[in-house]
C-alpha cells in the first residue's frame, strides 16, 4: 500500500507498510520510525506482508489496525498492531502469535530516536522504580548508553514528549555503529542469552505509548549542530574500488581507452589463512601491474599470522610486487579485529619489507566493530573500517535517511586514532556479508542487488561521499556493480574530467530529499544534486531554481567570481 499521511491538531506522521514514520510534533521530528521485527538467530530480519489495515472514527479517538505476517522456511509468526490517537497521546500495542517452533535473537517494538537529537537532555525511568538523568550521545556509543527503560522523557521548547514501555525490558542503542542515523530502543536486553527458541502458540503482547505535554515551557533544544556545517573548502581525498571475482574488466577497460581511471588505487584482499589465496589474486595482480595502478592491499590473519606474513612476502618478491604496494591494512579473519598482541608483531614483520607503504589496521565489518574492539597500537599510519548502510533495513526511505548517520563515524574513530587518517575500506550500497555473526564468511562475488546500476545507487554514493568527505575521511574505496549503462560511469568520469582541488562543505538542507556535492576545479565550481525520492521536487541552487524529476541527477557547473568561494 501507498504511505498514507496521518495529521491531527498534535500528531503528524506517515503509516508505510506497517511502519510509523517521521513522527512531528508542533513541526518538530521526535521519532523517526516505531515498528515491529522478527529477527531470526542470526540476526536476521524476517520480511512480512502488510494485510487487512482498517480505521475508525470517533469524537475523539483515531483507531487503525493490521496484520503483520512475517514467514519464510523457518519461522512463521503474525502480529496484530493498534495504533491510538486519543487526545495527547499516541499508543501502539502489539499482540503477537507464534505459528511455528522457530529460534529468534529478537522479537517486538523497536523506536527509533532521529541522531538530529544528539546532546539532548533526556530522563530515564526505569524498570527498578529507579531514574536517571542523561544526553543523547554525541559520539557514537560502543555500548548501549541507557538500560532497564520503562520511560523516557524528552524536552523541547515548546512541548515535552515521554514514552513508556510495556510488555518487556527495553534498552537502547546507538544505531551510528552501523551508519544507521538513529538511537534504537528495543526490547530484550542483549545481555539475555540468544537466540531463544520460540514455541508454537506463544503468545507476545506489547505497547508503547507516547505522551505529549505542550504546558511545559523547557529550554529550547534541538539538539547539537555539526561541525563544518557552514561553507567550507575541504581538501580533496584518494578514492579506490575493487575488482570482485565475477567483474569483467571491460568497464576498467573502458576507463584507460578514455584516458580518464577515475580510481587512484585498486584494493586486492589477500585472504592468507586460505591455501589457494595465491591463485585467487592473480590475475588482477597482473591487471593492475600491466595498467600501473597502485594496490591496496588488504592482509586477512589467522592464528598463524607469522607464518602468513612470510608467505605474503615471498610472494611478492617473486611478482615484484612491493613497489606497487601503497597502502596495507591489517585484519583478522578470526575475529573483526586483530589482537594486541597480535598487531605489533605483524607491524614489525612486514615494515621492513615494505618501507614506503602505509600500513594500518582496522576492520572490514561495520564501524561497530572497531569502536567495540579498536587497537591501541601507536604505530599505525592509519585505521579502517567499511560501511554498508543495508544492515538494519534495505528500503529507499531508511537508506536515504541513514546517510546523515556516516559523519559521527568518522568523527568517533579521530577520538582514539591518535591523529592518524580514516580510511573506508568498503564503500558499498548493499550488505557485503554479515558482519552480526563471529566470524566472517567472506564473498568476494557481487551478485546482483535491487538497486544497482540505478540513478538512487548514484545519489546515495553522492550523497554518502559528501558526508565522509565533511567529516574528513581521507580514503575511501567504492564497491559496485558496475555496468555500460550505470549513471555512476557518468559521475566517476565528472570527478576525472574535472578533477577537484577542493570540496565545499555545503549539504543539501533537506538530505532526505536530495544531496549535494560540489567542488572546486580550475575556477570553476562544479555540483552534482540527486533526486533521493520518486517526487517531482524544486530545489534552490547556485541562485537559482530547478526541478528535479524523480531520481533525476543533474550537473552544473559556473566560474568562481565569490572570493569565499576561492
Amino acid at each position: 500500500m501507498n504511505p498514507i499521511k496521518i495529521d491531527t491538531s498534535l500528531f503528524s506522521f506517515f503509516f508505510s507498510d506497517g511502519d510509523l514514520r517521521k513522527i512531528n510534533i508542533l513541526g518538530k521530528e521526535i521519532i523517526q520510525r516505531v515498528y515491529f521485527a522478527v529477527r531470526d538467530e542470526e540476526w536476521q530480519n524476517i520480511e512480512h506482508i502488510t494485510k487487512d489495515f482498517k480505521s475508525k472514527f470517533s469524537n475523539t479517538t483515531i483507531t487503525y489496525s493490521y496484520q503483520l505476517i512475517f514467514k519464510n522456511d523457518k519461522v512463521d509468526f503474525t502480529t496484530k498492531l493498534t495504533i491510538k490517537i486519543k487526545d495527547n497521546k499516541l499508543i501502539i500495542e502489539a499482540n503477537g502469535n507464534a505459528l511455528s517452533n522457530f529460534m529468534r535473537n529478537r522479537i517486538g517494538l523497536c523506536i527509533h530516536l532521529p541522531s538530529s537529537l544528539k546532546g539532548s537532555p533526556c530522563h530515564v525511568s526505569h524498570t527498578d522504580q529507579t531514574s536517571s538523568a542523561t544526553v543523547l550521545p554525541l559520539l557514537v556509543s560502543p555500548h548501549q548508553p541507557v538500560k532497564n527503560i520503562s520511560q523516557i522523557e524528552l524536552q523541547f521548547d515548546r512541548f515535552s514528549a515521554k514514552i513508556d514501555f510495556e510488555g518487556d525490558i527495553f534498552e537502547m542503542e546507538d544505531q551510528r555503529n552501523w551508519t544507521d542515523a538513529s538511537y534504537k530502543v528495543y526490547s530484550t536486553p542483549l545481555e539475555l542469552p540468544f537466540p531463544v527458541e520460540v514455541k508454537k502458540g506463544e503468545l507476545f503482547y506489547q505497547k508503547i505509548t507516547i505522551t505529549i505535554l505542550t504546558d511545559v515551557h523547557a529550554k529550547e533544544y534541538f539538539g547539537m549542530k555539526d561541525q563544518n556545517s557552514e561553507k567550507q573548502l575541504l581538501p580533496p581525498l584518494l578514492l579506490g574500488t575493487m575488482i570482485p571475482d565475477n567483474f569483467s574488466t571491460e568497464i576498467v577497460d573502458y576507463f584507460f581507452q578514455h584516458n580518464n581511471f577515475p580510481f587512484s588505487f585498486l584494493r586486492i584482499d589477500f585472504r592468507l589463512y586460505n591455501n589457494l589465496w595465491e591463485d585467487k589474486v592473480r590475475n588482477i595482480i597482473l591487471f593492475a601491474q600491466e595498467m600501473n595502478i597502485p594496490i591496496y592491499a588488504i592482509l586477512y590473519f589467522s592464528k598463524e599470522y607469522y607464518s602468513e606474513a612470510e608467505a605474503f612476502k615471498l610472494f611478492c618478491k617473486h611478482n615484484s610486487l612491493s613497489s606497487l604496494i601503497q597502502f596495507t591494512a591489517l585484519l583478522s579473519s578470526e575475529g573483526f579485529v586483530l589482537t594486541d598482541n597480535e598487531l605489533p608483531q605483524l607491524l614489525s614483520q612486514l615494515r621492513p619489507f615494505l618501507p614506503n607503504a602505509q600500513i594500518g589496521a582496522g576492520t572490514d565489518a561495520n564501524f561497530a566493530q572497531l569502536n567495540r574492539n579498536y587497537q591501541s597500537e601507536q604505530d599505525l599510519d592509519f585505521i579502517c573500517y567499511s560501511i554498508q548502510p543495508q544492515e538494519h533495513a534495505s528500503d529507499k526511505i531508511s537508506i536515504t535517511e541513514n546517510i546523515m548517520g556516516l559523519y559521527d563515524t568518522v568523527k568517533t574513530a579521530e577520538t582514539f586514532s591518535n591523529g592518524k587518517p580514516i580510511h573506508i575500506s568498503a564503500l558499498s550500497l548493499f550488505r557485503r556479508f554479515n558482519a552480526n555473526v563471529e566470524k566472517i564468511t567472506p564473498n568476494n562475488h557481487l551478485s546482483d542487488y535491487p538497486y544497482a546500476g540505478s540513478n538512487f545507487e548514484t545519489g546515495w554514493f553522492i550523497g554518502a561521499l559528501h558526508e565522509l568527505i565533511v567529516a574528513g575521511a581521507k580514503i575511501i574505496i567504492f564497491i559496485f556493480h558496475l555496468t555500460k549503462n550505470s549513471p555512476l560511469l557518468t559521475f566517476f568520469e565528472k570527478l576525472t574530467n574535472y578533477p577537484p582541488e577542493n570540496f565545499y562543505s555545503s549539504r543539501s538542507p533537506l538530505p532526505e530529499k536530495y544531496v549535494l556535492l560540489s567542488w572546486k576545479s580550475a575556477g570553476k565550481k562544479h555540483s552534482v544534486v540527486a533526486n533521493l525520492t520518486g517526487e517531482l521536487i524544486t530545489i534552490q541552487h547556485n541562485s537559482s531554481k530547478s526541478k528535479l524529476y524523480p531520481y533525476e541527477i543533474q550537473y552544473t557547473e559556473r566560474e568562481i567570481t565569490d572570493q569565499s568561494e576561492s
